[in-house]
C-alpha cells in the first residue's frame, strides 16, 4: 500500500458548549470498555487537568499533564469531527454527503483526511478478508442493538442488507481523491470512529507546547500521549468480560504514545428467547460473531509505517481480530506489527510477544496461555 499523505496540522474547532446526553446506562457501559485509566498523581513540574464529557455518542475522559488546560479544545475538536465528517446522522457531514451522492451514481471527491481514513480502512478490510468491513453500517442499524427495544431482524431483511455489504463495492482513486460505490452500498467509518478521534487528538497534542502528557479515552479507544510528570507508566486496565460493574481482569503498562482499543461481547447486547446477541457482527453472516472470544484488546504504538493511523487501526483491528478468532487474529496483528490481548470463553488469555512484559493479570479466574 502506498505511503499515505500526512494530515495537515490543525483542524477547525467548534465553539459551542455540548451538554451531556442523558444516557447514564449507556455511558456506564462504554466506561467499562478496556478502560479505566489507572493514573498516578502529577508532580510540581506540571498541573493535572481532568474532565469527563460526552461526545461521539460515548464518554470522553481526558487527563492532561502540563501548564495549559486543553481539555475543552479536545472535546470541541472531537465534536467537530463527528458532526462535520463521521456521523451518518448529520445530513451535511462528509460521510452522509458521500453516501447520498454515490447512491445517485456520482464519483465523489473527498477531503485529504477522509480519503486517508477510507484507504486505511479498505486496506484493513482486504488484509482481514472482510472480517472488518466499512460497508456494514446498514446491517448494524438493522440490528439496532443500542436501541430501546432491539430484536433479531427477519432473515429476509438480513439477507437484503448482506447483499449490499462488501468492501469490494468501494472504489477509490488517489488522483483527485475520489470515491465511487456499487448500488446500495454505503460507507460507514463508525467502527473506527473512536480510534480516528484518538489520532486527531494526538496530532492536536503534538502542537501544544504546554502539554507534557495526556490520556484521552473515547469510549473503548484510548490514547496515551507523552509522559506522566512522575515518570511512571500509563496503566490501561482490561475489563473482565464476566463482570458488568467495571472490574478488571488485567492491566497493561505503557510508556510513551500509543493507542489502545478493545472489542468485547459484553459491551452491548440483548437477550431474546434465552439467547444472547452482542453487537460485534460478522460481515459474512450478518449475525453476531461466534469466534470463541470474549474480548480482544489491541495496542498500536506511535511508531512505524502506520503510526499516523494507530488509533484507527487499533479500533478496526480489535473488531477484525474478534471476528477472525485467536489464531487468524494473531496473524493479522503480525501483518501490521501490532500487539494484542485475546480472552476466550474458557478464561484463557493469549498475550502477543511484545506485550508479555507489560501485561499483568489481576484476576485469579483467568490463566495466561503458554506460548507454543
Amino acid at each position: 500500500m502506498r505511503r499515505l499523505q500526512q494530515r495537515a496540522p490543525g483542524r477547525r474547532l467548534i465553539r459551542g458548549k455540548a451538554a451531556f446526553l442523558k444516557k447514564t446506562a449507556l455511558a456506564a457501559a462504554f466506561l467499562a470498555v478496556p478502560a479505566g485509566i489507572l493514573s498516578g498523581c502529577g508532580t510540581k513540574e506540571a498541573e493535572t487537568f481532568s474532565v469527563t464529557n460526552f461526545v461521539m455518542d460515548t464518554v470522553l475522559q481526558e487527563t492532561v499533564y502540563g501548564s495549559e488546560d486543553v481539555t475543552e479544545d479536545i472535546r470541541a475538536l472531537l465534536s467537530d469531527l463527528e458532526t462535520e465528517e463521521l456521523s451518518w446522522r448529520e445530513e451535511e457531514s462528509e460521510v452522509a454527503q458521500i453516501n447520498a451522492r454515490c447512491g445517485a451514481g456520482e464519483r465523489v471527491p473527498m477531503s485529504d483526511d477522509f480519503y486517508d481514513w477510507t484507504a486505511v480502512s479498505l486496506d484493513l478490510a482486504q488484509k482481514s478478508g472482510g472480517a472488518f468491513d466499512p460497508t456494514i453500517g446498514d446491517m448494524t442499524r438493522l440490528w439496532n442493538i443500542e436501541g430501546e427495544n432491539p430484536t433479531v431482524p427477519p432473515q429476509a431483511d438480513i439477507d437484503e442488507a448482506l447483499s449490499h455489504v462488501g468492501y469490494e463495492n468501494i472504489q477509490i482513486e488517489e488522483a483527485g481523491k475520489t470515491i465511487a460505490m456499487g448500488a446500495g452500498c454505503t460507507l460507514d467509518l463508525g467502527a473506527v470512529g473512536k480510534g480516528i478521534a484518538c489520532d486527531v487528538a494526538r496530532e492536536y497534542l503534538k502542537e501544544q507546547d504546554g502539554v507534557q502528557g495526556a490520556v484521552i479515552a473515547v469510549g473503548g479507544s484510548i490514547l496515551t500521549y507523552g509522559s506522566k510528570p512522575d515518570g511512571t507508566a500509563f496503566r490501561v486496565a482490561v475489563q473482565n468480560p464476566d463482570e458488568e460493574n467495571g472490574s478488571y481482569m488485567g492491566v497493561i503498562d505503557l510508556t510513551g504514545t500509543a493507542c489502545v482499543s478493545t472489542s468485547g461481547d459484553y459491551e452491548k447486547y440483548f437477550v431474546q428467547d434465552g439467547k444472547r446477541y452482542h453487537h460485534i457482527l460478522d460481515p459474512a453472516t450478518g449475525y453476531p460473531s461466534e469466534s470463541g472470544l470474549s474480548s480482544v484488546t489491541v495496542v498500536c504504538p506511535d511508531a512505524g509505517e502506520w503510526k499516523e493511523y494507530a488509533g484507527l487501526l487499533s479500533d478496526g483491528l480489535c473488531t477484525a481480530c474478534f471476528v477472525l478468532g485467536e489464531e487468524k487474529g494473531m496473524e493479522l496483528l503480525e501483518q501490521y506489527g501490532m500487539e494484542g490481548v485475546f480472552i476466550d470463553k474458557d478464561h484463557q488469555v493469549t498475550v502477543t510477544e511484545g506485550l508479555r512484559d507489560s501485561f499483568s493479570l489481576l484476576s485469579e479466574d483467568y490463566v495466561i496461555k503458554e506460548s507454543e
